[in-house]
């Protein structure tokens, strides 16, 4: 769910494209190595089926913008304002809404930091080191060691964002990606001029 969050997190700064979102996402959350284009659309077309984003029109080269319903732009606003409730923090997920929140002006990322460390804290005090079976002992210790470097990097974030504020803050880049996928009527168009062409020579 990561990425359709953080999607919704971006498309507070204003209405975007496929592309768009998809290098400004790589470009914030920049531990991710590579967003397949098809994942970005297929959580574009289920957000739109969730009702949390909505057409904004279009590119002047065509490219279907998206833009935040009411509730995608409550939704954003949840997933900005503190990390994951169930205390199941996950590494991943974690990285994703630290460095998208601070990315983002008038967002405090520090919420966002100071939850995820106190849901790893919670993780840590829960873990047992008093079982029969060895496989959970190291289980547990192997947890205990992740979520520990998941404290210590949170807590270099958040040195980070109180010495220099708005340092990790990335206003939207001008360069636009021209890449991106057309309306399904426009892009059936070619392969309809093709279907003709090829009907004539035939004949």
């Amino acid at each position: 769910m990561s990425v359709q969050n953080g999607f919704l997190a971006l498309l507070t700064q204003g209405a975007a494209y496929g592309s768009q979102l998809q290098s400004e996402f790589l470009c914030r959350a920049a531990h991710r190595r590579q967003l397949n284009p098809g994942q970005v659309y297929s959580t574009l077309d289920r957000m739109t089926d969730q009702g949390l984003v909505a057409s904004a029109g279009a590119t002047d080269d065509g490219l279907p913008l998206y833009e935040l319903t009411a509730a995608g732009r409550e939704a954003a606003a949840a997933w900005l304002g503190g990390a994951p409730a169930d205390g199941r923090p996950d590494w991943d997920e974690m990285q994703d809404q630290v460095l998208i929140a601070a990315s983002l002006e008038g967002v405090d990322a520090l919420v966002v930091v100071d939850g995820y460390r106190a849901a790893y804290a919670e993780k840590i005090r829960y873990l047992t080191h008093e079982a029969d079976s060895r496989a959970l002992l190291a289980a547990n210790r192997a947890a205990e060691l992740g979520a520990k470097a998941a404290i210590e990097w949170l807590d270099e974030v958040a040195a980070t964002l109180r010495s220099h504020p708005g340092a990790l803050v990335q206003p939207r880049s001008p360069e636009r990606p021209r890449r991106g996928r057309r309306p399904a009527s426009e892009a059936a168009a070619p392969s309809a001029a093709a279907a003709q062409a090829e009907s004539r020579s035939a004949t």
